[in-house]
């Protein structure tokens, strides 16, 4: 398809074009990239047909409906049906509007297609300018982060420079937060890759922090030196490894900014080896405990999809296979390539080695709907048959396939005979596409898991088929999960998704441990608590809120709101309770326990959803103080959730607000999207003064000696 292209135009759900390099989706001024698979694209092109159609003139065509063209494929009549005319668009192209439909979803929705044949890329949200007020050293002070990703932070009396960076820090910011924590000022940025990084604002060390959503696909786990270890990677930045029990950041493998398509772990020899694959075909092979590098593995043409490791006694071998419908197996004592098999026509998705009268045998499966194995110590094919449609996952055991497909249906197969098992076998889950397995044995009894496009994870016994586990979507649909043999807190479960979250759950019961991994989205709000043991909480467009240690960064829990993105996050310790609010597109605010995650008020009255909260002390009581995109202001108790206050904008969207009490008199400042101040009295709900602001209001700081605030020339005083 070098020279040819398929264009989907569908007036409702966008525009996607299919070439050669991959896809790209627009809708609204939005684009989208990604990878589709040759399976797609055949499928399609098979239920379409052959009669040709002539392209049809772009101007004849209707406003609305939809119009596929096919163009230069092998030397074919190019072709074009549009709705509402004689040639309608058929509806084999279902999968292409479900793909559109997919890419365009919130990070955490369920997808319809597996990651297999169609995966996007993160999407690449716009970063803005933000700022937040707040004291550095003691100083009463503001951080400023730009588009560019460089950020400031200025003394707010003397304007005095307190430290910074150009647009080499690359942060792609989209939230900002100053706050003090075990006698240090820190400054945290969110980014629009779901990423949160915080930094000593005064010395400019970096404290703690979890990397961006692209870092956090394909997953691997290991007992390493008695410890559980998560591995995971994404489409571009290094392999991070941490503690997946406590969450605890152990160190980074670099990669060369290439990330990883797959990863396994093993354990031979007394090495723990991690292999990681590239999307350029590459494979690197580490010593986890040390880092070091053993080998690099260069043959397949094409992204390495899936990778499976035997071990016998001291030796170790390495399967791999991808995209180039090619099975390598490599001897991980020298690197070198033992075997190359051959017999998939599509790409091969799955991996794992079993046994068979006693002898290695390597299964294998793909997207050509076939299961083939093979002898591990001839290198020559045994048997094949048809499975089903799209196979995306395999694992084996005790001479036992186990086969996923894109439906969710799980089959069990005999590995000597290839014929399927009418028993015992575990009934998947129909309807959203399987995509990863796992098999282990907690206990000495062999369990199955599974990952599902709709972000479920299940664990069966494998034996008997009967469910023992099942655990909702978390992060977004799943990518791949792994399994450790062991541990302190017995074997773990981890899970990447292909929104970029990690998750760690014990086995035998389910229970999450925390880890710092990203959102899955951008982040749309930072705070910080006072007290005793002050926290940091961020909040994002996937609708969870993150709440860790300020300090340190440990401790992390993660809860879902449940109610769709979040657009804004404030904070405020009451009574000694840690509070927040999130606001959201459902147009409602809530508050919440930062330590429990318990719901508290919800409040009412948004006709647009707010941009930016603020609490406030007012009459000896706390106030919730919201801007929303409409310029209205609104203000609700926090003990009731009831409605104090509603002070009309602009129309412009609100960007920045704060409420302070002098002499029992509250005054109120909002700062709007069309660069207007305005004042009220919030007690008579009197606008006291409006004033024009050169450059958008991103913070404001209220005090006895007047108004001043924050823009992206930098801070003015009214």
């Amino acid at each position: 398809m070098s020279e040819s292209s398929l264009r989907l135009e569908d007036s409702a759900l966008g525009e996607l074009l299919i070439t050669a390099d991959g896809f790209r989706a627009t809708r609204a001024g939005q684009q989208r990239t990604g990878r589709v698979d040759a399976a797609l694209i055949v499928r399609v092109l098979r239920e379409l047909g052959e009669a040709p159609a002539p392209v049809a003139d772009a101007a004849a065509a209707p406003a609305v409906g939809r119009r596929l063209t096919v163009t230069g494929l092998n030397g074919r009549e190019d072709r074009q049906w549009t709705d509402g005319t004689t040639v309608p668009v058929p509806a084999a192209v279902a999968p292409f509007a479900t793909l559109l439909a997919q890419v365009f979803g919130e990070p955490g929705e369920a997808a319809a297609l597996p990651g297999a044949v169609a995966l996007g890329h993160p999407a690449a949200q716009a970063a803005r300018s933000a700022a937040a007020v707040g004291t550095v050293a003691g100083r009463a002070a503001y951080a400023l982060v730009e588009e560019d990703g460089s950020f400031g932070l200025t003394a707010l009396d003397d304007a005095a420079s307190l430290g910074g960076s150009d647009a080499d820090a690359g942060l792609a910011p989209s939230a900002v937060a100053l706050g003090e924590a075990d006698g240090r000022s820190l400054f945290a940025v969110g980014g629009t890759d779901g990423s949160v990084q915080v930094w000593d604002a005064t010395t400019g060390q970096v404290v703690h922090g979890s990397t961006g959503g692209e870092g956090a696909q394909a997953v691997a786990a290991l007992i390493c030196r008695d410890i559980p270890v998560a591995f995971s990677a994404g489409q571009g930045g290094d392999l991070r490894a941490v503690r997946a029990d406590d969450g605890r950041v152990l160190g980074n493998l670099p990669t060369g900014g290439h990330g990883a398509t797959v990863l396994r772990a093993a354990h031979c020899a007394g090495l723990d080896l991690l292999a990681a694959a590239a999307a350029d075909g590459t494979v690197r092979v580490w010593d986890a405990a040390t880092g070091e590098q053993l080998h690099l593995l260069v043959g397949h043409r094409g992204e390495v999809r899936t990778m499976a490791v035997l071990t016998i006694e001291d030796q170790a071998v390495l399967a791999t296979a991808g995209h180039d419908r090619q099975v390598r197996i490599w001897d991980l004592a020298t690197g070198q390539s033992v075997a190359e098999l051959t017999g998939h026509t599509g790409t091969v998705t799955g991996l794992a080695f079993t046994t068979v009268d006693e002898r290695p045998v390597l299964a294998s499966c793909a997207l050509d709907g076939t299961v083939r194995t093979w002898d591990v110590y001839d290198g020559r094919a045994l048997h094949g048959w048809p499975a089903g449609g799209w196979l995306t996952a395999l694992a084996a055991g005790d001479g036992v396939l186990y086969t996923g497909d894109e439906t969710g249906l799980i089959t069990a197969w005999d590995a000597a005979t290839g014929a399927a098992r009418s028993y015992g076998a575990p009934p998947g889950r129909p309807g959203t596409p399987l995509t990863a397995l796992a098999l282990g044995a907690p206990h000495g009894r062999p369990v199955l898991v599974a990952g599902f496009g709709d972000g479920a994870l299940v664990v069966w016994d494998a034996p008997t088929g009967s469910q023992l586990l099942e655990l909702p979507a978390d992060g977004g649909p799943v990518h791949s999960l792994d399994l450790t043999d062991g541990g302190p807190d017995g074997p773990l479960l981890v899970c990447g998704t292909t929104a970029g979250a990690v998750r760690s759950h014990r086995l035998a019961d389910g229970t999450a441990h925390p880890l710092p991994v990203p959102h899955a989205g951008p982040v749309t709000g930072l705070a910080f608590t006072a007290g005793d043991q002050p926290l940091l909480a961020s909040a994002g467009r996937d609708g969870m809120i993150a709440v860790r240690s300020a300090a340190t960064g440990d401790n992390s829990r993660r809860f879902a709101t449940g109610h769709g993105p979040i657009t804004a996050l404030a904070a405020l310790v009451t009574g000694g309770q840690p509070i927040l609010a999130t606001a959201g597109e459902d147009l409602k605010v809530r508050m919440w326990h930062a330590g429990s995650g318990a719901a508290g008020p919800v409040c009412e009255g948004l006709a647009r959803p707010a941009e930016v909260l603020s609490f406030a002390e007012i009459g000896g009581r706390p106030v919730l103080i919201a801007g929303s995109a409409d310029g209205t202001v609104l203000v609700w108790d926090v003990q009731n959730g009831s409605r104090t206050a509603e002070l009309a904008g602009g129309g412009a969207a609100v960007r920045a607000v704060v409420g302070r009490e002098f002499d029992g008199e509250a005054l109120l400042a909002a700062g709007d999207a069309a660069g207007t101040l305005r004042l009220w009295h919030l007690g008579s709900a009197t606008l006291l003064n409006e004033a024009a602001v050169d450059g958008t209001p991103l913070a404001i700081e209220l005090d006895e000696t007047g108004v001043r605030i924050v823009t992206p020339g930098g801070a003015v005083t009214l």
